[in-house]
């Protein structure tokens, strides 16, 4: 859903208009009367605990409390774990805004800084995450505005009346951290940022292994040398499917097509996709611009190709000759916004 942008409520946009539905506001009632009045209702439990916005409030809840347990700092505030609200109001000043001396000793370490179980709640993260996604759906991106992907993503299951596509930031537990989080780790352990990037590590593996029939991603100019997309998700896809192959088994992955937004190797072409075999003309790219942006081909050079296996080739050169992914010709039909940032 997309936000309006005149919406600046303090509660998600989706449960407001939930609520708006379940509990109507006359027209001469403010929305500060009205949302007092909703939380005085008794009815509101019951009409609302079962919707699937309470069920997203309530799954995004538990995913922030594990996130700040692990060593995640919110956006916005100056250090990882609770974050305590500012008090603003008459009297505030001989409120003492200090973390309960209970909680402290059962979960905290001495300076405050980090939670005692963070391994552990780190550890839960990755056991919570499920990286199934649709047969033949899968999406990947690299280089692109991928908020503007999971717009585009949730709006086609939403046309299609169901979970056609599945991508990591829009259809799976990692939508919860993308974009909230900055990480840092405690005692020295960890530097600053390396246990947010691990996470998006790990679980991007795990969705290059649970990627099923024809697999799409999506780039600009090339596959970025420091992206997940090439270093983990790709590879573990191409060894999963080299090895199943190897064993006589049908592969997981099937077929896969890369759309490549204003492609370095063809300039002539706006977007170009490249279906099994095609792949091995896709180019590794390296930014070259001083900033490390690739915000059009002139910004990269190419370092080299995608490896294609010889056994993959002979797979794909028995098959019928397959067409670019559904995924992609949606793409294919609005590149515009995923190389546009606001």
């Amino acid at each position: 859903m997309l936000y309006p942008t005149t919406y600046r409520g303090r509660i998600p946009y989706e449960l407001y208009i939930a609520l708006q539905n379940k509990f109507s506001q006359p027209v001469d009632e403010s929305d500060e009367e009205w949302l007092r009045r909703v939380k005085r209702d008794p009815m509101l439990a019951q009409k609302m605990f079962g919707t699937p916005e309470f069920k997203i409030e309530l799954i995004q809840a538990v995913h922030r409390r594990t996130m700040a347990q692990a060593g995640a700092r919110r956006k916005g505030h100056r250090k990882a774990g609770p974050a305590l609200i500012k008090l603003t109001k008459p009297g505030d000043k001989q409120a003492v805004t200090t973390i309960a001396e209970r909680y402290r000793n059962e979960f905290m370490v001495a300076d405050e800084r980090q939670y005692k179980y963070a391994s552990e709640a780190y550890e839960l993260l990755l056991e919570q995450f499920d990286a199934v996604t649709p047969a033949n759906g899968s999406i990947f991106w690299n280089g692109i505005n991928e908020l503007a992907l999971v717009k585009l993503v949730d709006k086609w299951n939403s046309e299609l009346g169901a979970e056609i596509f599945g991508q990591l930031e829009a259809t799976t537990a990692a939508r919860m951290v993308n974009k909230q989080f900055e990480w840092e780790w405690g005692e020295g352990k960890q530097k600053h940022g390396q246990v947010f990037e691990n996470y998006f590590t790990e679980v991007s593996g795990r969705l290059g292994h649970a990627a099923r029939g024809h697999v799409t991603a999506v780039a600009r100019c090339g596959l970025r040398n420091t992206s997940i997309l090439t270093h983990t998700e790709l590879p573990n896809m191409l060894r999963q499917m080299e090895a199943q192959l190897g064993r006589g088994q049908t592969p997981n992955m099937t077929d896969i097509t890369i759309v490549l937004i204003e492609p370095k190797s063809q300039t002539e072409r706006p977007v170009k996709a490249f279906t099994n075999d095609e792949i091995s003309q896709v180019p590794i790219i390296r930014a070259i611009s001083a900033n490390g942006r690739i915000n059009g081909r002139d910004d990269c050079a190419v370092e080299g190709h995608i490896n294609v296996s010889a056994r993959i080739r002979e797979y794909w050169a028995s098959r019928v000759h397959k067409m670019a992914s559904p995924a992609a010709t949606k793409i294919m039909s609005d590149v515009s916004s995923l190389v546009r940032w606001p």
